[in-house]
């Protein structure tokens, strides 16, 4: 009576046809990559894939970042300074025109560091610096940071940049209506992991289930759908090391 030795078939086979050994394991290690991912899409919320980036990824970046006070005074790009502010309806999410969009949110991000007491701050960063790609990387965005009496915990954030430029998925509440801002103090970004300047301060930033697209459960079980055809597909596959076995004998 015949043993199934699936060790010693398959190293025999091994030996004999590489190729089609490696073949089976890897439609093997498919099979069970597949089965493991359709048990944990049906337990778990998983981000949609085709959202480029949303609101966390944009307030998580910001919150990579450190933000600093010049070292030389007499650059005055860095320095108190006059900025025009445009107030915005807040009746309104969003205030689009044909090229320029402008944003007001309050968002849960808080201060830490040296931070100028009372100011409202304004700086320009790259859409890169925010997690965005392609034409949106090399877009520059103007943040201001307005001043609330929960600034530990809160920031109201306004953001001026081109109207498809900014994610259009779910946003973070806006801002109350603020009054009598015509002063702004002016800081640059840096890279947090880069740099040690005194006088800086940066954010502290806790991600908002809210605000990240899920994949719907039809969504999910169209994907275990498509993950069991394929696992079917590919099942009468993983015997072939022991067909051939059987035909050699």
């Amino acid at each position: 009576m015949g043993q199934w030795r699936p060790v010693s078939n398959l190293r025999e086979q091994a030996s004999r046809r590489p190729p089609v050994v490696i073949f089976f394991l890897c439609l093997l290690t498919l099979s069970i990559t597949f089965v493991c991912v359709g048990l944990y899409s049906q337990n778990h919320d998983i981000k949609n894939p085709d959202i480029g980036v949303d609101w966390n990824g944009v307030l998580g970046s910001l919150a990579a970042l450190k933000f600093c006070k010049h070292l030389n005074e007499s650059d005055t790009n860095l320095k108190e300074e006059e900025i025009p502010f445009q107030m915005i309806n807040h009746d309104d999410q969003i205030s689009i025109t044909t090229s320029a969009a402008q944003v007001s949110l309050l968002v849960p991000l808080g201060f830490k560091g040296d931070v100028p007491d009372k100011m409202n701050i304004s700086t320009t960063l790259m859409g890169r610096q925010l997690g965005m790609k392609g034409a949106a990387a090399k877009t520059s965005i103007n943040i201001s940071f307005l001043h609330t009496d929960d600034s530990h915990h809160h920031t109201c954030l306004h953001f001026s940049t081109q109207s498809d430029i900014l994610p259009k998925t779910p946003y973070p509440p806006t801002c109350p209506a603020v009054e009598n801002i015509d002063r702004f103090f002016s800081v640059q970004a840096v890279d947090s992991n880069k740099h040690n300047y005194p006088r800086c301060f940066s954010f502290e930033y806790k991600a908002d289930p809210q605000l990240t697209v899920l994949l719907t459960e039809d969504e999910k079980s169209l994907c275990r759908f498509h993950l069991l055809l394929v696992r079917i597909v590919a099942e009468p596959m993983k015997t072939l090391p022991h067909d051939l076995k059987e035909e050699q004998t």
